[in-house]
């Protein structure tokens, strides 16, 4: 986990270099001073006190907050105990971590959620060696599950102004439209190529890690079905919520997310 951290540093981004305000503008404003009410001016930002002392209509001035607070969540059950390359848990820390040292580049504060065994919380800091915690991630997930809907209905509780990315697997769909709404929503989908396209698995012993029962191998076309089948789902929601996704595949650089994010 440490060597992740490590080399998650190095891989830091600039993050939103393009764009570094948040869509969503009822929150995140500075107040700069006030000045004399002129006609077009925003009728909502008359200062009635200040009116009332000069007998002349004021309104407030206000800057737009530049840092963003950034919300990573990450959602780690048995499922992302499984990898070729790479176990896609440790694709996804490495996600984390490195959309983390990012944020701090960039001079924005950054929060951290850790759903798995043992949950882990970081509140929005801009105190680097907060990530250091991430450290202490539990790898025997094996037998652990996550009630998906009960994590993401929670996020809602978030600052207005903030951007929230979700790193998953994402095989289970979900209605996201109120944390687009509330939210800039970012997906990170981490995949193995292995389980999108299994082939290679049929004839082969496999263990299921909850019951520990084996079997032999045997993915027909109603597998790959049902994954594109999710997928057409998962991607309608997000479409749907005005959420901005990718897919990380374990196999494949990280600076890949420098298309959405960079």
């Amino acid at each position: 986990m440490q060597e992740i951290i490590i080399k998650s540093r190095k891989k830091a981004f600039s993050l939103f270099a393009g764009n570094r305000h948040s869509n969503k503008h009822s929150e995140g404003l500075n107040f700069e001073g006030l000045r004399e009410y002129q006609v077009g001016d925003n009728v909502k930002r008359i200062d009635y006190n200040i009116t009332a002392k000069k007998q002349k209509p004021y309104i407030k001035l206000f800057s737009e907050e530049k840092e963003l607070n950034i919300i990573i969540v990450g959602l780690f059950d048995y499922k992302t105990y499984f990898g070729t390359k790479m176990l896609k848990y440790e694709k996804m820390l490495e996600v984390i971590a490195t959309l983390g040292f990012s944020g701090f580049r960039s001079d924005d504060r950054v929060g951290i959620e850790i759903y798995s065994k043992n949950n882990i919380f970081i509140k929005p800091t801009k105190n680097k060696k907060a990530l250091s915690i991430l450290s202490k991630f539990d790898e025997n997930i094996i037998d652990t599950k996550l009630e998906y809907k009960n994590i993401l209905d929670s996020l809602i509780r978030h600052k207005k102004n903030s951007v929230l990315i979700i790193v998953s697997d994402f095989f289970y769909q979900y209605d996201f439209k109120k944390l687009g709404a509330k939210f800039d929503t970012y997906a990170v989908i981490v995949r193995d190529r292995l389980e999108e396209n299994p082939d290679k698995l049929n004839g082969l012993t496999i263990i299921d890690p909850l019951s520990n029962k084996s079997a032999i191998a045997d993915f027909d076309k109603s597998y790959k079905a049902k994954i594109l089948a999710n997928d057409s789902l998962l991607f309608q929601n997000f479409k749907k919520a005005n959420i901005r996704y990718t897919k990380l595949y374990t196999d494949e650089d990280i600076s890949k997310l420098r298309r959405i994010f960079g």
